[in-house]
C-alpha cells in the first residue's frame, strides 16, 4: 500500500495519506506533510522529540497532530523523517508521538516548501474498506 501521495492543487500543496489503521494514518499524514517542505532522505534521525496531540474527534487530532509536526519545524528548526506514534487513545482524543530528525542547514537539506498552516478545507479522515485515508490541504 502507497503510503501517501500529492493531488493537483493550484496554489498549495493537496495530499492524501493512507494507512491500515489509524496510527499508521497519523504517520503517513506527517510525513507526508514534511515530504511537500523538505527532502526527507538528507535527513538524520540524530534527535528525538517527543510530541502530544489532543482531538475531539479522529479528523481533529490528525489535524493538531500535524499541527504540532509543523510548530517543531517552525519554532524549533527541526525537521523530521520518522514518525512513530507510540501512545494511541482513540477513545480520549489524545497521542503521543516520538519525531526523529535534526536541525535545519540549508547547506546540506534540500528544502522545498514554505507551510504557513494545517487547512480545514477538504479535510477529511475516514475508513475505506481495510484503510484509512485522509486528505490535507497545507497553505504554503
Amino acid at each position: 500500500m502507497e503510503k501517501y501521495r500529492f493531488l493537483e492543487h493550484t496554489a498549495d500543496a493537496l495530499f492524501q495519506a493512507f494507512g491500515k489503521d489509524f496510527r499508521e494514518l497519523l504517520e503517513n499524514s506527517a510525513e507526508a506533510m514534511c515530504s511537500a517542505m523538505y527532502n526527507l532522505e538528507k535527513v538524520q534521525g540524530k534527535e528525538r522529540v517527543e510530541v502530544k496531540a489532543r482531538g475531539e474527534s479522529k479528523e481533529e487530532l490528525l489535524h493538531n497532530f500535524l499541527e504540532t509536526v509543523l510548530f517543531e519545524v517552525q519554532a524549533m528548526g527541526l525537521i523530521f523523517s520518522k514518525f512513530k506514534v507510540v501512545e494511541l487513545d482513540e477513545e480520549r482524543g489524545s497521542l503521543k508521538a516520538e519525531l526523529l530528525g535534526e536541525k535545519i542547514d540549508e547547506g546540506k537539506h534540500e528544502l522545498k516548501a514554505d507551510i504557513k498552516a494545517v487547512t480545514w478545507h477538504s479535510f477529511f479522515v475516514k475508513k475505506e474498506g481495510d484503510k484509512w485515508v485522509s486528505q490535507v490541504l497545507v497553505d504554503i
